[in-house]
């Protein structure tokens, strides 16, 4: 399957706490040079390592990580118990400044940071981008900026960030005027929100499809013209890629 390009979704999600530096280091030990981590900023401005809206499934906390400060939020338990038990019951909410840290130390690495909606809903666009920009600048060259939400991606378009990503709620919002017109250099697509009968070698952007755990899927993909693989489980499917 000589050209797919798999990216570790929030890290090797399958076995370790995801949006973790440990699931993101596991993630390039298994061999992935491309990694997709989610990013909320706390209530002082601080970005960390998060997906889900609500902090409480995951760590106990009532409320949204905007609700928090950092200094809490890293003392906040964020091993995922309901899925993996008491493996990793050390594991906390992480910076997003560290996560730069270990991709400095990787330079062949290439990153995608998925800010939240929910995160610019909440603190605004400029200041979001702001704050993010500034914690990835040691490793900017290798990071794309992604997000569901389109007004944010188009003021990182317009602010000069060199690579961009959307991430579409419906295949036809491709369509939309003000997606087409930032020209974004990856589109983020639900594998069952793809057309059945479209060629995707005519698509002016690089597709990134999730959720994938199958190699005869990612195989079909990449024949109709998609490279990049979005996968929770990367050390199987980088066995069965390579």
């Amino acid at each position: 399957m000589l050209g797919i390009k798999l990216v570790a979704h929030r890290g090797y999600q399958q076995r370790y706490p995801e949006n973790t530096l440990l699931a993101h280091q596991k993630a390039l030990e298994a061999g992935a040079r491309f990694i997709e981590t989610d990013v909320q900023l706390s209530a002082d401005l601080q970005p960390v390592l998060y997906h889900d809206r609500k902090l409480k499934p995951c760590t106990g906390l009532k409320g949204a990580v905007h609700d928090h400060l950092s200094d809490r939020l890293a003392k906040a338990a964020n091993h995922e118990p309901q899925r993996l038990g008491d493996t990793f019951i050390g594991q906390t909410i992480e910076p997003l400044s560290d996560l730069v840290k270990l991709i400095e130390q990787h330079p062949q690495v290439q990153a995608f940071i998925e800010v939240k909606s929910i995160t610019i809903d909440f603190h605004g666009i400029e200041t979001c981008y702001r704050r993010i920009i500034e914690t990835l600048a040691p490793v900017a060259r290798q990071c794309t900026i992604i997000s569901f939400h389109v007004p944010f991606m188009n003021y990182a378009r317009l602010s000069g960030w060199h690579s961009i990503g959307i991430a579409l709620r419906r295949w036809k919002d491709l369509q939309k005027p003000e997606v087409s017109a930032m020209a974004p250099e990856y589109i983020f697509v639900d594998i069952n929100d793809l057309p059945r009968k479209v060629n995707f070698h005519d698509v002016n952007a690089e597709l990134v499809i999730y959720e994938i755990d199958d190699p005869e899927t990612a195989h079909s993909l990449h024949q109709r013209g998609i490279n990049y693989i979005e996968t929770f489980a990367i050390g199987d499917m980088q066995r069965a890629c390579n």
